[in-house]
Formats: structure tokens, C-alpha cells, sequence
């Protein structure tokens, strides 16, 4: 499989990212409310619950943000083995989407929904620190493979540098443009009302413009 790595792509694989992100934090605050009938306060990237007991089934609200992720990536993954070179490669870009690296990175950090998810379920009896490194190991089974997998199926004279490039240079793009600049418009007030699925107005702009981009540029992800 062959792709062509440049502006064109760059783009297209942030407008992706951005609707895969947020559906991320959709799957997190919906099934949040179903469980506690309330939408809690939350911004680009960081959500919380309504209750102000304990819900019944408090791992699940957690939970469902990093198993959508997951199943994007595998998703590319399966796609990987499709029979047309389209197909392929939007599978690639599907594995990477999700930000896998990021994942990893920030369960390793100590501070992830997979270590959320076990504090919730153990409680006593695991200790923060073995919650963390518990997480990094879910992160690392689940994460891992589908970027070999994209890494082997990538045919290009520096695939390890496109997969590294993937992998680490979106971060500091979305730093800047989402948790610093837009979740600082968000906290000044800028359409910060909710109308619609607990999210701020101008975070569903955001996602609108987003998917927006994805029906545009989509075929820049393809194979070259």
C-alpha cells in the first residue's frame, strides 16, 4: 500500500481526527447519561459526570470513550486487508486517527480513562500507581499491534518515519489549535451555551466543520 504524505494529507488526516475525537467524547458523556439521566460540564477534551452519588455501573461511562477508539483502529486494521487500494488506505488512516500514541502516552502519564475505568471497578483494591501501569498495559495490548500492522502494510522508502510522524506530530498541533486555543475561546465564553447532546455549541460547530472537512478531503487519504 502507497500513500502520498504532504499538506494534503496532513489536512485531511486532522479533519478526520477531529470527527473521531469527538465521537470519542460522545460515546463517554452519552453513555453517561444513560446511566445517571444528566449530562455533566465538559469542554474539547475533558468531560464529567452529573451524579453526585455513585451510578450504577460507574466503569461504564469511562470505559466507552477509549472502546470506541479502539474499534476505529481495529476497524483500519480489518480494512488493511481489503482487496482495493482505497479501502487500504483509509484503513491506515483510521489506525492512527484515534490517536494511538497519545493513548499510550498519557496512560503511561498517570492520567487516562483506562486508569479511571480501573480505580472504578477495583477501588481499594488496586493503588493508583498499580492503576497506572495496569492502564499503560491495556493501552499497549490494544494499541500496539494496529500500528505494526499499519507499519507493515505501508510501502514507502521511510514508513517508519511516516508511522512516527503520525503518531507524535499531530499532538502538539491539536495542544495548540483544540485544548489550548479553542478550549480557551470555550472558557471566555464563546458559544458555551449547551442546546443539544450536553456538548457546547461551539464544540458541535467545531465537529460540524469538521465532518464538513472529512467529506471534502477524504480522498486525500487514499493511495497514491
Amino acid at each position: 500500500m502507497k500513500i502520498t504524505i504532504g499538506w494534503k494529507y496532513a489536512l485531511a488526516f486532522l479533519t478526520l481526527n477531529g470527527v473521531v475525537s469527538e465521537l470519542h467524547e460522545q460515546a463517554h458523556i452519552n453513555v453517561g447519561r444513560l446511566i445517571s439521566g444528566c449530562y455533566g460540564p465538559r469542554d474539547f477534551n475533558v468531560w464529567q459526570g452529573c451524579a453526585t452519588g455513585v451510578p450504577a455501573l460507574p466503569f461504564a461511562a469511562p470505559l466507552a470513550g477509549p472502546v470506541f477508539s479502539y474499534a476505529v483502529m481495529w476497524l483500519g486494521v480489518l480494512m488493511l486487508r481489503a482487496a482495493t487500494p482505497l479501502r487500504r488506505a483509509l484503513g491506515f488512516a483510521l489506525v492512527f486517527a484515534p490517536l494511538p500514541f497519545a493513548r499510550m502516552l498519557t496512560a503511561a502519564t498517570g492520567g487516562s480513562d483506562e486508569k479511571v475505568f480501573l480505580l472504578a471497578v477495583l477501588g481499594d483494591a488496586i493503588s493508583p500507581s498499580a492503576a497506572r501501569w495496569g492502564a499503560f498495559a491495556i493501552t499497549l495490548a490494544a494499541c500496539l499491534p494496529p500500528v505494526l500492522q499499519a507499519w507493515r502494510a505501508l510501502e514507502h522508502p521511510r514508513r517508519s518515519l511516516v508511522v512516527l510522524g503520525l503518531c507524535v506530530l499531530p499532538l502538539p498541533v491539536i495542544w495548540l489549535y483544540k485544548l489550548t486555543w479553542l478550549n480557551g475561546l470555550l472558557r471566555g465564553g464563546l458559544l458555551d451555551q449547551v442546546h443539544l447532546l450536553g456538548t457546547p455549541d461551539l464544540v458541535l460547530l467545531v465537529w460540524v466543520a469538521m465532518a464538513a472537512g472529512v467529506a471534502a478531503t477524504w480522498r486525500w487519504l487514499t493511495a497514491s
